[in-house]
């Protein structure tokens, strides 16, 4: 007989995982902490990941193709490279607002060395960067000279590091406004010039 997954307490444990994450780091975040967090037993948690490695980097894997799925979404809708950006920033800034553990997640991430995204995921977010970098070169909104990596850093890196900096208050301020997320918008357009 098949066990039922309780959704609420996956929910639990992955709440709990991202803020023991966020708060902690990796290395902090224990299976018996994210355990104890999300108020289910460590068995529980062992039933659905073989790992906290496999727990947090499915966590990751999820955040990172929501931001994928939008770029993807814009890609289909928009016409210029300038529309794209934007949008996609205004996405993450978004994100900031909304769910700012999870952008706080992704920053983590970003900077922790035992954590990458999937082969198959890096390959599909190449592709798409490549084509924005194209309709932007074919429309003169970009430089030819451009690469993928430049582009990333400054359309998805940059974005997250400023809000990142906001949400620490690492210059006295913790909010933005839509002037300054359109500015950081314009100077990530403009960095790709």
């Amino acid at each position: 007989m098949a066990r039922l997954i309780d959704e609420g307490k996956i929910q639990r444990i992955k709440l709990a995982t991202i803020q023991l994450v966020v708060q902690n780091g990796y290395g902090g975040a224990s299976i018996s902490s994210i355990a104890k967090r999300a108020g289910v037993a460590e068995g529980y948690l062992y039933r659905f990941y073989s790992s906290k490695q496999e727990l947090v980097t499915e966590l990751l894997y999820s955040q990172v193709a929501r931001i994928v799925g939008k770029l993807e979404s814009l890609l289909n809708t928009c016409t210029s490279t300038r529309e794209v950006m934007t949008q996609l920033i205004g996405e993450l800034f978004r994100m900031g607002t909304e769910t700012p553990e999870e952008i706080r997640f992704i920053y983590v991430l970003m900077h922790d060395y035992n954590f990458q995204v999937s082969d198959l995921q890096r390959q599909h977010i190449k592709g798409l960067i490549d084509k924005v970098i194209s309709i932007g070169i074919a429309n003169g909104e970009l430089n030819s000279r451009i690469s993928a990596e430049e582009a990333y850093g400054m359309v998805i890196i940059y974005p997250i590091e400023f809000i990142n900096l906001r949400m620490k208050g690492f210059f006295g301020i913790k909010e933005w406004t839509t002037e300054e997320q359109n500015r950081v918008a314009e100077f990530s357009i403009n960095a790709l010039k």
